[in-house]
């Protein structure tokens, strides 16, 4: 084989493993779903591709240590085969203050975006779960994920936030 049909056939593979991963997360459902498979299977590779890139490259350079745990946080997530998938515009998220781009829980626990802020939120919930604040006994087997995502240039993709503690008041 020729150096020129070899560096055919690689560009090729380039070109079609890109397409596989523009069709992987062609909308929020679908990125949903790589996510679980993803995550079931602990493939830290695929769940950092599902990251947009801007995103990643933020944390590394300033907080590596969260976006190790991030990632190894998600390695850990496993999801039954029932599971529901909701999407929800970051407007419809009370929490979620859209000026400051920050999800506040509580008085001291803020997710803050400064890269590629959220326009909506998967929340991947397991049927046989409780759902949050239920008094119900049903058992708690497998886990919930709530991802913040947005769209860019016709791919979506997670964004993900930097977490800070609140000072009391």
């Amino acid at each position: 084989m020729s150096v020129r049909a070899a560096s055919l056939l690689v560009a090729l593979g380039v070109v079609i493993a890109a397409s596989w991963v523009t069709r992987m997360q062609e909308s929020p459902m679908v990125l949903a779903e790589a996510f679980v498979r993803a995550a079931n299977a602990s493939d830290r590779t695929a769940l950092e591709n599902l990251v947009h890139p801007d995103v990643i490259a933020y944390l590394k350079e300033r907080d590596p240590e969260r976006w190790e745990q991030v990632l190894a946080g998600w390695a850990g997530t496993r999801f039954g085969a029932g599971y529901d998938i909701v999407v929800r515009p970051s407007s419809e998220v009370a929490l979620y203050d859209e000026v400051q781009q920050t999800l506040v829980f509580g008085d001291r626990l803020r997710f803050r975006f400064p890269v590629q802020p959220p326009s909506h939120f998967l929340i991947i919930q397991m049927k046989n779960r409780s759902p949050l604040g239920a008094n119900d006994e049903r058992p708690l087997l497998g886990s919930n994920a709530v991802e913040a995502v947005r769209e860019d240039d016709g791919r979506w993709y997670v964004t993900v936030p930097v977490v800070e503690i609140l000072p009391d008041f």
